[in-house]
């Protein structure tokens, strides 16, 4: 029988390894939490010259300032130059420096090792004296400048506490990983107004075609330029990216260089593996900037954690507490002001997503928009302002529209197609020649002064955009997912003037500020004008659709949906029925979504065919878009008796490429009970 002080002797034992336990449960929460981050966002020892090197773009150079390296091995830096305020001087100054260290690597490639030059010298020691004549010479080619960017890393520091406590709140409602809220430090250095020379803008740097899926954008409301509905919107972007590829380095990369591309580097490689991607894959498009995009990020990090380590002690912008109101009404920004007592310039800086026919007087602020103004002690909320605002200046349309200002991306057919009239009435009305032939930044006179030809246009639009889009017809619904050729339509698909000028990552979008020539009355060219689009550039339109576009090494491709035979024929300028010979596909016998055929390239070659098939989704999701938005994603099992056609036509009721978006690596023509399915949940598009 135990004594009462040996009793006593073993309760103080538990008492303390109860404490001790209690005590190291933090520690090993955190130890856990940090073993998940790394997890997340490994970094490969081979990846850390390359973090480092943009650990000095973003802390040690200025925006004057850059870099000459190697765009291969970015731990050989040539030279760090200064630039001035002339960016032809700058231009001419970077490329004679770079034909310097070129015809230093030449020679020394050729063999000359001794007596060289200072310059020659230098460049040997930063190769190694063991370095091959071959790799000299690869160099010689591979010479980069990149733009400094401290200065602005720094500011985006500071900016970046306006947003910061509303971004991580965001993200850890999705329980996405905190990291994430660092990516506009590589975007756009936490600047809410930026507007990058390919189209992307804002905080988060949205492209129109990818804003689209998850935002209002049209020339009332760019919802890319306010920091709030962005935040949400590149939440939802990643964590999508990040369910298709499995991978958050993967993702990120995704986020910049497309997911099909991302997909494509996992089928060829064989790995997820971001650094065997990054050092092997060799895709077409996969340039300097998408290669880099992950080890940016990784930088970025590291100084958004210990910014006083880098740039000393800084005092981030604090975040505005405020008032909120969704409107019932059409207001104008004009009696807002005078109502609420705050100025139009200060309205306008915390609602960004109203653009300047807002500002200006022609629209009013949309309803159903959400308004913000920072709350002051003792004033009234904005609910009691709007509400107190006379019953005359709450509006229940529109102002109807009278012309329309051209934006980058727009043709004329669109901006018909919009307003609900002919291509002919805006030619006519606006003395528009037979090319189509329209500006950024021409005003449009409209031929009917109504906003209620427009609301209806968008309503009818909207009653059948589902049915439209998801083919076959409703007395098919219950057949097996496929789709037939011979009995769709072929669509007549116009190559549109690119809304992406060039295929930009915004680790070069500053040097493309001071290096190169911008201009403002670039041409537009529409329907009929000779312009050609290269496949990138308008696959730069398509970065969230993970669908394969490419042709295979073998010349064939894989059946997507909303596609046909008779397409492919057209593409191709062949018969269809040759198709179906090489094929030995008898007639009537459709093409499979998901199956490969081969193509006869006799007539066009693969860049032609793969610029009409990514015009042609473009424009096919495009419309779509124009109607409706991803609000949500949802799962659904499917059950004994369900088919695909039924499912999307009835039940999901989105289209069926949508649907294969969000399950790319499911055989949609094995679908059984108990298959799980990411649906989307779509919200139509607010009418103006």
């Amino acid at each position: 029988m135990m004594s009462v002080n040996s009793a006593r002797f073993v309760l103080r034992k538990i008492k303390s390894i109860l404490l001790i336990t209690l005590l190291c449960l933090p520690l090993s929460f955190f130890m856990l939490n940090h073993a998940a981050q790394a997890e997340d966002f490994p970094k490969p020892a081979s990846l850390q010259k390359d973090i480092g090197f943009w650990l000095k773009v973003y802390t040690e150079v200025t925006t004057r300032q850059g870099y000459i390296h190697d765009a291969q091995n970015l731990a050989v830096i040539y030279d760090r130059i200064d630039l001035g305020d002339d960016r032809r001087k700058n231009r001419k100054k970077i490329k004679q420096i770079k034909k310097e260290y070129a015809e230093a690597l030449h020679k020394i490639a050729s063999g000359k090792r001794i007596n060289l030059s200072r310059n020659e010298a230098r460049v040997l020691r930063l190769w190694g004296a063991e370095v091959s004549n071959e790799r000299l010479l690869q160099a010689a080619e591979d010479i980069r400048f990149q733009l400094g960017q401290s200065n602005r890393f720094k500011q985006g520091v500071i900016r970046s506490g306006e947003w910061r406590d509303y971004i991580d709140s965001v993200f850890a409602d999705m329980s996405l990983p905190k990291e994430l809220a660092v990516l506009p430090h590589v975007e756009s250095s936490f600047n809410p107004n930026a507007y990058s020379r390919v189209g992307a803008a804002g905080l988060w740097q949205f492209i129109r075609a990818t804003g689209r899926r998850y935002m209002t954008i049209d020339y009332i409301v760019d919802e890319r330029m306010d920091p709030f509905a962005a935040t949400r919107s590149a939440a939802r972007l990643l964590q999508y990216n990040h369910e298709i590829i499995h991978s958050w380095p993967l993702a990120l990369t995704a986020y910049n260089h497309g997911l099909a591309s991302m997909r494509r580097a996992v089928n060829t490689i064989g790995t997820r593996d971001i650094e065997v991607i990054v050092r092997n894959y060799k895709g077409r498009y996969f340039g300097f900037a998408s290669r880099n995009f992950y080890v940016a990020f990784l930088a970025a990090l590291e100084v958004d954690q210990n910014p006083e380590k880098y740039f000393g002690p800084l005092v981030k912008n604090q975040p505005y507490d405020y008032s909120t109101f969704k409107l019932k009404h059409y207001i104008s920004a004009k009696d807002l002001s005078k109502a609420s007592g705050i100025s139009i310039k200060q309205l306008q800086q915390h609602n960004r997503s109203l653009l300047e026919p807002v500002w200006n007087g022609s629209k009013h602020i949309p309803k159903g928009f959400l308004l913000r103004i920072p709350k002051v002690e003792g004033e009234q909320s904005l609910q009691s302002v709007v509400l107190a605002m006379p019953a005359h200046q709450r509006y229940r349309q529109q102002t109807p529209d009278v012309e329309h200002r051209v934006v980058r991306g727009d043709t004329l057919s669109e901006i018909a197609k919009r307003y609900g009239y002919k291509v002919s009435e805006l030619r006519a009305v606006n003395g528009i020649g037979s090319r189509n032939i329209i500006r950024i930044g021409q005003k449009l006179r409209l031929p009917v002064d109504s906003a209620e030809r427009l609301v209806s246009v968008r309503l009818a639009k909207l009653d059948q955009a589902i049915v439209s889009a998801t083919k076959p017809s409703l007395e098919e619904a219950s057949k097996p997912a496929v789709v037939k050729a011979d009995d769709l339509p072929v669509e007549n698909v116009v190559v549109k003037n690119k809304e992406v000028i060039e295929v930009m990552d915004s680790s070069e979008q500053a040097p493309a500020e001071l290096v190169s020539e911008e201009t403002d009355n670039t041409p537009v060219a529409t329907d009929g004008a000779e312009v050609e689009e290269s496949a990138e550039v308008i696959g730069a339109n398509l970065l969230s659709d993970p669908s394969d576009y490419t042709v295979a090494a073998d010349s064939t491709i894989q059946v997507q949906a909303s596609e046909t035979l008779g397409h492919y024929a057209d593409w191709l300028d062949i018969r269809g029925s040759r198709l179906r010979k090489i094929n030995k596909m008898r007639y009537g016998k459709p093409v499979i979504v998901g199956r490969h055929i081969s193509l006869d390239f006799s007539q066009v070659n693969v860049e032609q065919f793969e610029r009409k098939r990514l015009a042609f989704q473009r424009q096919l999701q495009g419309e779509f878009f124009d109607l409706y938005q991803i609000a949500s994603t949802y799962t659904h099992t499917v059950k004994r008796g369900e088919s695909l056609w039924g499912l999307t036509l009835r039940k999901f009721k989105v289209p069926l490429w949508l649907l294969i978006q969000h399950n790319p690596d499911l055989d949609l023509n094995k679908i059984h009970p108990g298959t799980q399915l990411i649906v989307p949940e779509l919200v139509p598009v607010v009418a103006e």
